[in-house]
């Protein structure tokens, strides 16, 4: 190599030294990590320089019985095994994982990773699992997915049989069950999956809850009923996230609470008098947020309380010919979103039954924007001739593509050197509430859209919803060209490889 022994030993040295420093900041300082990755790197390349120009001498040497175990023999062994320790703590300090699932069934989703890579404090994750039973392997896989992601993430696999008392001081009275700690508070999980881990981070992580008001008593859909037409199911999905819902019944209230980070109106039925009308108004002056989700043919009257707001509701229903599930309820792909926040990375389809247009008064554009975000697809239309027959005419009806959703804001003015509290009204308003209902919001991303609204006029931008991954099983076919080659390469080729380099070795080893 053009070194001498003299150069190759100094060299030799530097890669301990520099392996021992790498070490001792390790040590010292675990956060560090390109520090002490760059010094281990430098030590494993001066020590296989060392190791490259030490090997002839080895090979002399070992042809000598006398000298065979000799010192230097043991130093070149010495230095092969620091070389490989010193790569495989390179490598385990990088660990590279790819999931080969074809569902990404071990791959956490965007919106987990986003949270924990922004995590402030430390998170403990206790399981306990019995040891025989197969969902402590799986949650094992999750946690340590996790603890990949994020160094102030650890967790401990307990098997209450074995530690009893452990389990006692958590109070765990049956298997399968997780505890969350972190800053002296805990959140205890019976069932376990991605969206309920990172849900139980996400509440821990918050100072304080923000409170969501439904408005009840006009005909909306209830928050606690359980049936088909209420939203009980969207509620539960809100509280796992940290959120704490509660009803608002405005002529009881006589306002809207000052702790209302946001509030909802999902599909009013019946008229609101104008003193609710001015409650929602004032909220809004004082830069509330509001979720307003309104049928067609709605007789609530709300369409000129949003309209000082920039927001025309058409009288008219969007069809679809196209649809799969009927012309009254259109489908938006994944294609269809428009770029916004809310859609942002949000890749599942959504479906609204019965949906009117929402637009922008354009008489308002010089202090308030729009920004729509739902829109359906070529094939749609939007009619006002309503009757039981839906019929398109080209010459009466507008086509499409029809936006259904959209988010009316203040625009933010250059000169203002700080922004108002009037000036952060926002209001997203959707020609359809039933999309959020318990029949139809577990149902394709229904729900999920529905949470990343709240979410985006919560100003919780880092709150997606996570919806757990479908198993998907796979068969491997093979050909039987294919089949033939493993049988011949596992059964003959292989076996027999071994056996030549085996005798081959074995007839070397005669002559030494």
């Amino acid at each position: 190599m053009g070194i001498n022994r003299k150069t190759a030993i100094i060299i030799g040295m530097i890669g301990v030294l520099l392996g021992i420093a790498g070490l001792a900041v390790y040590l010292a300082k675990p956060d560090w990590v390109i520090a002490y990755t760059t010094l281990e790197a430098l030590a494993a390349i001066h020590l296989i320089v060392f190791f490259i120009t030490h090997f002839e001498v080895l090979r002399e040497v070992s042809h000598q019985r006398s000298t065979q175990f000799g010192a230097n023999s043991i130093l070149m062994v010495v230095i092969f095994v620091a070389i490989l320790g010193i790569i495989n703590f390179m490598i385990a300090q990088h660990e590279v994982r790819v999931d080969f699932s074809g569902a990404d069934t071990f791959t956490l989703s965007p919106q987990t990773v986003q949270i924990l890579k922004g995590l402030k404090q430390d998170v403990k994750i206790s399981g306990f699992f019995a040891e025989s039973g197969g969902k402590g392997t799986s949650a094992k896989a999750l946690f340590e997915n996790y603890r990949h992601q994020s160094t102030k993430v650890k967790y401990e696999m307990i098997d209450p049989d074995k530690k009893p008392m452990i389990a006692k001081q958590y109070g765990i009275t049956q298997y399968d069950t997780v505890i969350v700690e972190s800053k002296g508070q805990s959140v205890t999980l019976n069932t376990l999956s991605e969206q309920e881990l990172t849900s139980a981070m996400i509440r821990l992580g918050r100072s304080s809850k923000k409170q969501f008001y439904f408005i009840e008593g006009h005909g909306e859909h209830p928050i606690d009923n359980a049936e088909r037409e209420g939203y009980s199911h969207v509620k539960a999905s809100l509280e796992k996230q940290g959120f704490s819902i509660k009803r608002l019944i405005l002529l009881s209230e006589k306002t809207v609470p000052d702790d209302a980070a946001v509030v909802v109106i999902g599909g009013p039925t019946n008229q609101y008098p104008e003193e609710e009308q001015t409650l929602i108004h004032d909220y809004l002056t004082r830069g509330g947020k509001l979720l307003a989700l309104i049928d067609p043919l709605s007789k609530s009257n709300l369409e000129p309380l949003l309209a000082k707001w920039g927001v025309l509701l058409e009288n008219d229903i969007v069809v679809d010919a196209s649809s799969g599930l009927g012309p009254a309820t259109p489908i938006i792909a994944p294609d269809g979103y428009l770029p916004h926040e809310i859609t942002n990375k949000f890749n599942k389809v959504t479906f609204y039954s019965l949906v009117r247009s929402v637009g922008f008064d354009g008489a308002y554009g010089e202090k308030l924007r729009f920004d729509s975000f739902l829109q359906t697809g070529p094939d749609s239309w939007a009619t006002k001739r309503i009757s039981n027959e839906i019929s398109i005419d080209p010459n009466q009806d507008q086509k499409g593509p029809i936006v259904i959703g959209g988010v009316f804001s203040h625009k933010k003015r250059g000169d203002e050197k700080e922004e108002s509290a009037a000036s952060k009204m926002q209001i997203v308003v959707i020609g359809d509430s039933d999309f959020a209902t318990n029949g139809l919001a577990q149902s394709a991303g229904n729900g999920d859209l529905f949470q990343n609204i709240v979410s985006f006029l919560a100003q919780e931008h880092d709150l997606i919803s996570i919806r757990p991954k479908a198993s998907q099983i796979e068969a491997l076919i093979l050909s039987k060209a294919q089949q033939q080659m493993i049988f011949y390469f596992s059964v003959l080729i292989l076996p027999i490889g071994i056996l030549i380099f085996g005798l081959i070795i074995s007839r070397k080893r005669r002559y030494l």
